[in-house]
């Protein structure tokens, strides 16, 4: 069986691989990669790609200084820093929330994030070059 979103999630890999560096963390081997991606005139944003196989490609960052409206449309998921570790599970223990891959980043660990769900290149393009600050290529 192949995997029907693999050209999307192979586009968006390349890229992050070219204009991005390795998070400190380092990537998953299957899962997840991380990301510290350059923004023009800002600090790096940290950015992980969900790449499971069979599995829609998620685009995960920090949602501090993004500008929304340059992806309209594309409508993210936000997800509370104080959502992290707030629910209890079925045997007492405390719950992440989040995909456990984003556990070793420095700020998208616990902080406000955003959850993006792209269908198209043409929107995983709009997308990192919103989160780099930059226009279109």
């Amino acid at each position: 069986m192949t995997d029907p979103h693999a050209a999307l999630k192979a586009h968006c890999q390349s890229r992050l691989d070219r204009e991005a560096a390795e998070h400190p963390s380092g990537h998953q081997n299957v899962h997840a990669r991380r990301y510290l991606l350059p923004r023009k005139g800002r600090s790096p944003i940290e950015a992980a790609i969900i790449v499971k196989p069979d599995s829609k490609l998620q685009i995960w960052c920090e949602a501090d200084g993004v500008d929304l409206s340059r992806v309209s449309g594309l409508q993210p998921e936000k997800r509370l820093g104080s959502e992290t570790y707030s629910t209890v599970g079925a045997s007492g223990n405390v719950l992440y929330g989040r995909h456990s891959a984003l556990k070793t980043f420095d700020r998208l660990h616990r902080g406000d994030a955003l959850r993006f769900v792209p269908e198209t290149i043409g929107e995983v393009d709009r997308i990192l070059d919103m989160l780099a600050n930059r226009g279109a290529p």
